[in-house]
């Protein structure tokens, strides 16, 4: 990021340098997502100093050298001029890094060599930053303690400058630590956990068996960190992290850079030649609505898994059958083929593989109690260690342990969640039950082991914001804010909500009291602009107890534009690419969204006339493309076959860790059930401790539970009456799509799911998007499911004359456009379909210069919004033929598959198959589905489900596609709708998504030319499939 000068005053040259390398290194995106600390070691030291050609030992003390000669010991404030640097960069627009992340280094530096000598005081602290600065004078020592608290407002600047460029350039970490240090201690966030000490983690990982892309909440970790303090030896902490963690005021540290090194850790790095490799297999729950109402579960892999047959360590407690891991979604493989494993004995009773290809080890522990929380990669629930507090939870519990749990839910948790048995949802098992809408507000003192997985690790005070639309980390959309909820076990307790201003003091814009120890603020009702920064603060009295910083965001603030953009190229004589490619600096000919950049061929082809086609109602009524359903093994005589299990007998057999010479009698200690061997910290002694010392907790009655979305709709589900209060709409969530620009398909399987959890529904809404030239997808042709962009904007005039604005969308850019248009005689029409985007078009622009009226209005990305007319005949007419998708298809070979289906051509349907034998679509697997079609000669390539089932009907002699010349109407067999770039020229012609009409697609005022060329392409053909 280019750095600019905000001196007013002459400043030391040498500074300016400092100032610069460190911001290069700091805040030149290497950061981006990651918490980024302002503590000079490792890499950070040996990049600053060649920057600055100095040794590695003197940067230290060079910068504290050049931060000392920047103060103003002539003046009662010696931050004087740092301040006004500040002021006037904020004025700049805080467009560049900041000029004062030498003194914060400074700061930090002083705050690490504190931490070198490990006496942790205020009086050493500012002692090591004395002689870091070269300050020996009593007065000047003064005034540096006196004006210490000017010193916050650089450490809150650098958090809200991380915060308004999205993260981008790394997250913010700096926080008070000690209410008795109150500006001091925003150094020692800092340098506090040195880099020695987090390579010590590492041992914590493996420890426990923890695996990289796990839930691990706050208080889960802390409990683990508690636990290893006691370990000793290279896998145990440092000398360093024994004493900050008998700070109880610092723990909290401790505990974020624990989960900041496990972001971010590689497991592959730790194993030693000859160890064996361990993975987990832990259950993933989804609820489905359509077609039928259901329940699914699968046993996954979520790292360190590989797609392989599995070999059973214990096959006498297992029955016999082939067990493999079946690939998923990228990166997730599943335990199967479910129809052949048994699921009753499955969960009754723990099994390890073996991988028979890559000799991994696979773990799975069987439990009466199975604690999901949704999944940040989509419309799932995952299984998690332990439930953390204000989070939205499912629980798979057994009906002998059924009415313990609801004992203990009664303790904790808001009332109001909904207990589904085998009996009201298909794919419960029998002698199951799922609590659904749990939501666990407190932990529970006296709780016994047995509900350790429901009992969050408790503290004074806890913040969360859950619930809206959560875009990244720390960041939620404005119309979709989060409700934010705490707990606080000193009395005058309560919440605020803070908008933090450069230069100014924090606004208060909502607090409330607690009642008992609860706190919580709905912010729906709070008008707060785009691109503001909340703090939330718990306090009791003026102490803050606990606090949490959050971001408000929307498309009128977008995201810098980022190099993952997509769009169809175009060759001469080949057309339009079906697949994206990334886009370069200088684009040449191609396709983005309805952008044409260059010259497509505009050129009309002689030997394509518009005609009639085969009747409509030839074309089968089909049905829209859904998970397929599978059902696991059963067994009646399961609960005999395991009558010892934990499970059936409703306790665990707990062995608990032998006590050691030196051992705190409290201190808790890891048990692990003999029988299952589900392992736990043992909170008892830490609770016969509370209990000696007679202290209690503060109760009140549980708090009515916050009603979501998902909670109304399993109340009306069940006989309630409430409807959800709190619904994401998809144009927020099209809105959030434009403010990120680009993504990954878990980001947007995550921002989907705030509408419906149903496991199809994000394939669907990405293909209306990319029909309507709002996305661009890497793989469109042969997967909904792929990376994105969002495409510049772009005002598509259709057949019937009237232009809707796609690609890129925000409320102030659509102002602009109404204000232009309408102030000239055109009709802002609004189109709302269920399920589906807002369309803007506007009608009456007969004899309207539309290119003059938009010129000069821009994005917020500084793009111009153009014209496309004849859209639809210019992508049409440089269409390829559908053999060209078949042809960037990957071969493959499949043996079995659980739900192996062939493709019906006659009734557009899918029948179940045994193998893969003929020409003909096939849909493989259950989990991450695939499609494939196989041709004469026995050619077995993955493509995408549409073009399956065209290539499959092509090579019966038939069609799923139509025309009716006489109404203008395109007709498509329902689930078989024209793939990727084939569907956006339709929709550019008829302006708007096809309607259903019984198992059909309709498309809308088609122009003739468009359905003529496309059935040809789609079709027609040199390539023989049949």
């Amino acid at each position: 990021m280019e750095e600019k000068a905000y001196w007013s005053v002459e400043i030391d040259t040498e500074y300016a340098a400092v100032n610069s390398a460190l911001n290069n290194y700091f805040f030149c995106g290497r950061f981006e997502m990651l918490p980024v600390y302002l503590d000079l070691e490792g890499d950070a030291e040996t990049k600053v100093t060649e920057a600055l050609e100095i040794e590695p030992d003197e940067l230290g003390d060079f910068v504290g050298l050049c931060v000392s000669r920047s103060l103003r010991f002539d003046r009662a404030d010696p931050y004087v001029d740092h301040t006004s640097w500040l002021k006037d960069w904020s004025k700049a627009g805080r467009r560049s890094p900041p000029p004062f992340t030498a003194l914060l280094c400074a700061l930090s530096i002083a705050a690490e060599r504190m931490g070198a000598d490990e006496n942790f005081s205020p009086n050493n602290y500012y002692e090591r930053y004395f002689e870091l600065l070269g300050v020996k004078g009593a007065t000047n020592q003064q005034k540096l303690r006196q004006y210490a608290k000017r010193t916050r407002q650089f450490w809150r600047a650098l958090n809200l400058w991380l915060s308004e460029n999205d993260y981008l350039l790394g997250r913010p970490t700096a926080k008070p630590l000690l209410s008795h240090w109150q500006y001091a201690s925003y150094a020692l966030s800092q340098a506090l956990v040195r880099d020695a000490d987090r390579r010590r983690f590492e041992g914590l990982f493996l420890a426990y068996d923890l695996t990289p892309g796990d839930p691990v909440g706050d208080a889960e970790m802390a409990l683990l960190v508690n636990d290893w303090m006691t370990s000793h030896g290279p896998s145990g902490p440092t000398a360093w992290l024994r004493k900050l963690w008998t700070a109880n005021e610092l723990r909290e540290r401790v505990v974020a850079a624990a989960l900041d090194t496990f972001e971010s850790w590689e497991p592959s790095a730790a194993v030693t030649p000859g160890q064996a490799k361990k993975a987990r297999l832990q259950w993933q729950l989804g609820f489905s609505g359509f077609p039928r109402k259901r329940v699914t579960l699968a046993l996954s892999v979520t790292r360190g898994g590989h797609a392989e047959p599995l070999r059973p360590i214990t096959p006498e407690s297992i029955p016999e059958g082939e067990f493999v891991l079946e690939e998923g979604e990228p990166g997730v493989q599943f335990l199967g083929p479910i129809g052949s494993i048994n699921l009753d004995l499955l969960l009754l009773q723990s099994q390890t593989f073996v991988g028979q290809q890559s000799g991994v080890t696979y773990n799975y522990v069987a439990k009466p109690i199975v604690v999901f929380s949704r999944s940040a990669e989509g419309p799932m629930f995952r299984e998690v260690t332990r439930a953390s507090l204000f989070e939205e939870h499912a629980i798979l519990c057994h009906e002998a342990w059924l009415e313990k749990v609801e004992g203990h839910l009664a303790k904790c948790a808001r009332p109001g969640h909904a207990v589904l048995q085998s009996s009201d949802m298909p794919g419960i098992p029998r002698g199951w039950c799922i609590l659904r809408g749990v939501e666990i507000v407190r932990s529970v003192d006296n709780a016994h082991d047995n509900f350790h997985a429901l009992n969050p690790l408790d503290s004074t005070a806890a913040i969360a914001c859950v619930g809206g639309l959560k875009l990244g980390h720390g960041t939620w959309h404005v119309d979709a804010k989060p409700h934010v909820e705490a707990k606080s076990e000193k009395g005058d307790g309560k919440l605020e909500i803070l908008h933090e201003r450069f230069g100014q003091d924090d606004e208060i814009v909502a607090s409330s009291k607690a009642v008992g120890d609860f706190i919580e603020l709905d912010l729906d009702q709070v008008e707060v602009a785009p691109g503001t920064n909340l703090r939330a603060v718990v306090k009791a009295g003026k102490a803050e107890l606990a606090e949490t910083d959050f971001s408000l965001r929307s498309a009128d603030v977008p995201r810098p534009l980022g190099g993952k953009r997509f769009y169809h190229p175009f060759a001469s004589g080949q057309g339009l690419s079906l697949n994206s490619e990334t886009i370069s600096l200088s684009p040449e000919n191609g396709l983005e969204g309805c952008t044409i950049v260059g010259r497509l061929n505009v050129e009309p082809d002689q030997s394509v006339s518009p005609q009639p086609e085969i009747s409509s109602n030839k074309i089968p009524e089909g049905m829209a493309e859904a998970t397929p359903e599978v059902d696991w093994k059963h067994a009646q005589d399961a609960a005999q076959k395991a009558a010892g299990s934990c499970v059936i007998r409703g306790y665990h057999y707990w062995v608990y860790e032998p006590f050691e010479k030196g051992d705190d009698r409290f201190e808790a200690k890891m048990a692990e059930c003999k029988d299952c061997h589900v392992r736990a910290l043992s909170r008892s002694r830490a609770v016969a401790k509370k209990n000696w010392k007679k202290s209690k907790q503060a109760r009140s009655g549980t708090p009515v539970r916050r009603q979501t979305a998902t909670q109304g709709a399993i109340k009306q589900e069940h006989g309630g009456s409430l409807p959800p209060t709190n619904s994401v709409s998809l144009d927020t969530v099209f809105d959030a799509l434009c403010y990120l620009g680009q993504g990954s398909w878990h980001a947007f399987q995550r921002l989907v799911a705030s509408v419906s959890e149903e496991p199809w529904f994000p394939r669907t809404l990405a293909a209306d998007l990319f029909a309507l030239g709002h996305l661009e997808m890497k793989d469109s042709i042969l997967s909904d499911a792929s990376d994105w962009s969002v495409p510049p904007p772009v005002m598509v005039v259709g057949l019937d004359k009237k232009a809707r604005l796609a690609g890129f969308h925000s409320k102030l850019l659509l102002g602009k456009i109404r204000d232009a248009l309408e102030s000239a005689g055109a009709i802002y029409e609004v189109v709302s379909q269920p399920g589906r985007v807002t369309l803007h078009r506007w009608s009456g622009l007969a004899g309207l210069p539309l290119d003059a009226l938009l010129e000069g209005i821009t994005d917020p990305h500084g793009r111009s919004v153009t014209v496309a007319h004849d859209l639809g005949l210019a992508i049409a007419r440089n269409l390829p033929s559908i053999e060209t998708a078949w042809m960037l298809g990957t071969p493959m070979h499949v043996e079995r598959a659980d739900a192996l289906a062939k493709f019906d051509v006659r009734d557009a349907r899918w029948i179940r198959a045994e193998t893969i034998e003929g020409t003909g679509a096939y849909r493989v697997g259950l989990h991450g589905t695939r499609y494939v079609f196989r041709d004469h000669s026995g050619d077995t390539r993955q493509v995408g489900h549409r073009v399956a089932k065209i290539l499959a009907a092509k090579s019966e002699g038939t069609r799923l596609h139509a025309y009716d010349i006489s109404t203008g109407r395109f007709i498509a067999a329902l689930g078989a709708e024209p793939p990727g770039l084939f569907a956006r020229a339709l929709v550019a012609s008829s302006g708007e998504l096809p309607s259903i009409e019984g198992g059909r697609l309709i498309y809308e005022r088609v122009d003739p030319m468009i359905a003529t060329i496309i059935l040809k392409k789609l079709y027609e053909g040199d390539r023989t499939v049949a």
